[in-house]
């Protein structure tokens, strides 16, 4: 019988008494060193302070490591554990460390201690070497400035290790000795007192003090010799550079009269212009005893806060029998033998002399994004007389701004024909009448207490500010020749609009203003009630809120109706940049960025601090950024232009089609075609028909300021029209409106 005999397996080899992860590495391990010891310093690689780790050079490779004779203890592992090396000669050094300080739960905390005592010590390890930081006081010539100089010298590693063993601050400083001297003390001296010696030569003494720190600041980062002197040149030039861009900005300043703002409209200065401030409540008159002058003036200029204003302002003059013209941002409409051009207060212009020019609505100088046209106007129209129509609280500041053009106004005061009187109570929704104005402050909620009043069986107008104007007029115009029983609108109806209100009946009385909710202010809340009794249409007016509004509504009304009005506290007429300023700052700045000139203009040239300061250019800044990346190619002058356009940037599409227009322009002469044109028509939904008519109004501004690249005008009017229309349609329907669009 035959036995199969099992051969034995092979032994396995026995494991390396030295782990390595390159073998190779074997070979560079001391004589005499025991296994054990090389699993402790293993076991311990991860807060030995003798283990190096590739970030520990400048190149951050293994490759150094390697090259420089080192032993791989451990390779790279996820998360980000670094691999870890040591140099044979420090093996013993790190057994030391482990007897004086033994393996526990409290070596790592303890080493990271001492590395943290060595760095307050101005000790560090840079790659092999320790090195130490030294500073050393240098006296210069110039009025005995004194400056801090940094270096590092190479320590020997002995003592650095015995601290690492046993924690004896002591023990190193005196192992250390004294700081060693720097190297080359004499010849950086020498050039120190060589560089603020060519600064002195500049003779800009009161700025000299800002050099030093400057060059503290290179002395105070350790550097090689050479590094060294050329970083201190860089300086130099750094503010030498910034010296004389000071001293461009100064000139600046007073080249575009800043410190006179008023001197830099010259037509205007040489006039000696007779100037009368009319001043008084809405519903006072005021208004049409300017329109009274003006109508009989030589030729003239009506200047208005709105387009809708500046067609009534036609309207009333051409009534008078006067022709007269109409420009606004997007249209220009001549009359023959216009002797009168009615305008929005953006379009003035500051060139050419006339006769008389009225300015409507002057307390809106203050107001903190358009303030700024209104001090344009009041300073630079070149009118031999000037007509001012504000509130009465506007006439201080407005009288300092004359002063300033060496002008002093008379004052024409004008009273209200009949008083606003608060009713008693709330008035509920159900108890409306014919004349009553609910006033709100969203188109949101406009068009909702529109659809709740309509359910009550009244005819409603509707007034709000994404209206076009020509839709605002005929609701108006409804509501005046009794079409419609009750108007509910917006604040735009203390704006003048001449309206046969009798009740004005406030549904809150807090305003959204971009930001947040607020509460109204004491002019808003008289601009507002001001509406109501219009003189010639009612006997007396009234002024409450609706019962539906907030609680404590009424009684907010109360406190604020018998208040004046008061200008804001230390105002300051706002001032904005005109094509003369952004020429100016470019040629002498050798700028071609927009962007960059306006925020020079914003932020760096100093205004007269007591009278003026910039004002909100946040939108036009965004505009500049923009058309300066994708419309580069168009001239300062065009980019100025375009960055002054009336872009809604709440909407996207908006924001979206002009910097392809702008691109257009830029890269073919032509804006292309105005795409809105096939994507809405007067059957659309109304917040659609709204947005497309910001579209036409946003194209017409920009033909009529790039003659031959936009166009389709003929197109884009008609468009207008039927936009119109098609507005007015919904507004007059019995359909509910306000569920399909928020605020």
């Amino acid at each position: 019988m035959n036995s199969e005999v099992s051969s034995p397996k092979p032994a396995k080899p026995p494991a390396p008494a030295f782990p390595l992860p390159q073998p190779s590495h074997a070979a560079r391990f001391p004589a005499g060193l025991a296994p054990e010891d090389w699993a402790r310093i293993r076991q311990a690689a991860h807060a030995l302070p003798q283990v190096l780790v590739p970030a520990d050079f400048d190149d951050g490779s293994d490759e150094t490591l390697d090259r420089l004779g080192c032993i791989q203890i451990s390779r790279a592992a996820g998360g980000g554990r670094p691999s870890r090396w040591i140099l044979p000669a420090h093996i013993a050094v790190a057994l030391a460390q482990l007897e004086a300080t033994p393996q526990t739960n409290t070596l790592r905390p303890q080493l990271q201690q001492r590395l943290h005592q060595l760095e307050s010590l101005g000790l560090r390890r840079e790659g092999l070497v320790f090195t130490r930081l030294c500073v050393h006081p240098i006296t210069l010539a110039h009025e005995g400035w004194r400056i801090d100089l940094s270096h590092r010298v190479p320590v020997p590693e002995e003592p650095v290790w015995a601290f690492f063993r046993d924690g004896d601050t002591a023990a190193l400083r005196h192992n250390l000795g004294q700081a060693p001297e720097y190297s080359y003390t004499a010849e950086l001296i020498l050039h120190l007192n060589h560089l603020i010696a060519r600064s002195e030569a500049m003779g800009h003494a009161s700025q000299l003090a800002s050099l030093l720190p400057r060059l503290q600041a290179e002395c105070g980062v350790p550097m090689p010799y050479e590094d060294l002197k050329a970083a201190l040149n860089r300086a130099q030039d750094r503010w030498e550079q910034t010296v004389e861009e000071q001293d461009t900005l100064a000139s600046l300043g007073r080249e575009l009269a800043f410190q006179g703002y008023p001197d830099s409209f010259d037509a205007a200065r040489k006039l000696g212009r007779k100037v009368t401030l009319y001043l008084g409540p809405p519903n006072s008159g005021k208004t049409y005893a300017a329109f009274e002058r003006l109508a009989q003036a030589l030729d003239g200029a009506y200047l208005a806060p709105l387009r809708l204003l500046a067609l009534e302002g036609r309207d009333r003059l051409v009534g008078r029998g006067v022709p007269c013209s109409l420009l606004t941002g997007e249209e220009n409409v001549p009359a023959n033998d216009a002797r009168v051009v009615s305008s929005t207060i953006e379009m003035v212009n500051t060139r050419d002399t006339i006769d008389v020019a009225v300015i409507d609505e002057a307390q809106m100088i203050f107001d903190d994004s358009r303030g700024w046209a209104w001090t344009q106007a009041i300073v630079g129209v070149p009118a031999r007389e000037l007509i001012i129509i504000a509130s009465a609280y506007a006439a201080p500041a407005i009288e300092r701004l004359l002063l300033l053009c060496g002008e002093k106004p008379e004052r024409r005061v004008f009273e209200r024909k009949q008083h606003v009187q608060l009713m008693p109570a709330p008035v509920p929704m159900t108890h409306l009448h014919a004349g009553d104005a609910v006033v709100a402050f969203s188109r949101r909620d406009v068009l909702m207490l529109r659809d709740q009043i309509a359910q009550n069986g009244h005819v409603v107008s509707v007034i709000y500010g994404a209206l076009p104007p020509e839709v605002r007029r005929r609701e108006a115009e409804r509501f005046a020749v009794g079409a419609s029983q009750v108007l509910v609108a917006t604040d735009a109806i203390g704006m003048g609009l001449n309206l046969p209100i009798r009740r004005v009946l406030f549904s809150t009385l807090e305003k959204y203003d971009g930001v947040g909710d607020r509460a109204l202010t004491v002019g808003e809340v008289h601009q507002i009630a001001g509406r109501a009794g219009r003189y010639g249409m009612h006997d007396e007016g009234f002024v409450s809120v609706l019962k539906e509004a907030e609680a404590d509504a009424m009684k907010t009304l109360r406190e604020l109706l018998p208040k004046e009005p008061r200008a804001p506290r230390d105002f300051k007429c706002p001032v904005a940049p005109n094509w003369r300023h952004v020429q100016t700052i470019s040629a002498r700045l050798g700028v071609n960025s927009l962007h960059q000139v306006l925020t020079v203009f914003m932020q760096q040239l100093r205004l007269d601090d007591a009278h003026f300061e910039v004002a909100e250019l946040e939108q036009m800044l965004g505009l500049a950024e923009m058309l300066d990346r994708n419309a580069g190619a168009l001239s300062l002058q065009e980019r100025f232009r375009y960055a002054q356009a009336p872009v809604d940037d709440r909407l996207p599409q908006v924001v979206e089609q002009f910097q392809a227009w702008a691109a257009s322009h830029a890269r073919t002469g032509k804006a292309g075609t105005p795409w809105f044109l096939d994507d809405v028509d007067e059957h659309s939904r109304l917040d659609r028909m709204e947005q497309a008519l910001r579209q036409c109004t946003l194209w017409l501004w920009l033909d009529l300021r790039f003659p031959e690249v936009f166009g389709h005008v003929e197109a884009v009017i008609d468009l207008r029209g039927r936009l119109n229309d098609g507005i007015e349609r919904h507004l007059k329907g019995k359909k509910p409106l306000w569920q399909r669009r928020g605020r």
